[in-house]
């Protein structure tokens, strides 16, 4: 395989979430025709999020696995609703494969349906406790 480079791993979070049968650690390649697709089918989130790429494959906010073809979409909200999805071959290697942005309503629509399992929690305000805690008489 040419110039095919490791752009992530499949963790062992996302294997638990999504109830897969791959090994955690599984490289995430992507290849020249990876890229291809993208910058042609999708030119403006290639533009605006290929760089981020590898951050999206580490630090998803959600994951999904498409009941289809199987695929793991690796989804960050940035901006945009940004997805990276990730096939793996029959031969057991995974591959980048396309980046693409959900529209807010398909976003909704697939958060309360419940097909996004969240993976990476976000930060939360920190607790607005009282600084004097009711102590006992």
């Amino acid at each position: 395989m040419a110039n095919v480079r490791q752009v992530g791993t499949i963790d062992e979070k996302t294997i638990h979430l999504l109830d897969l049968s791959i090994e955690a650690g599984t490289p995430i390649l992507l290849g020249e025709s990876n890229i291809r697709h993208m910058q042609e089918s999708h030119p403006e989130a290639y533009n605006k999020y290929f760089n981020m790429l590898e951050n999206i494959l580490s630090a998803p906010d959600y994951v999904n696995l498409n009941p289809k073809d199987g695929s793991i979409k690796y989804i960050k909200t940035i901006d945009e609703h940004v997805v990276v999805g990730v096939r793996v071959s029959t031969r057991g290697n995974a591959f980048a494969r396309t980046i693409f942005t959900f529209e807010d309503w398909k976003f909704q629509q697939y958060a309360n349906g419940g097909y996004l399992k969240e993976h990476t929690k976000k930060a939360q305000p920190e607790s607005c406790a009282s600084p004097n805690p009711r102590q006992g008489d």
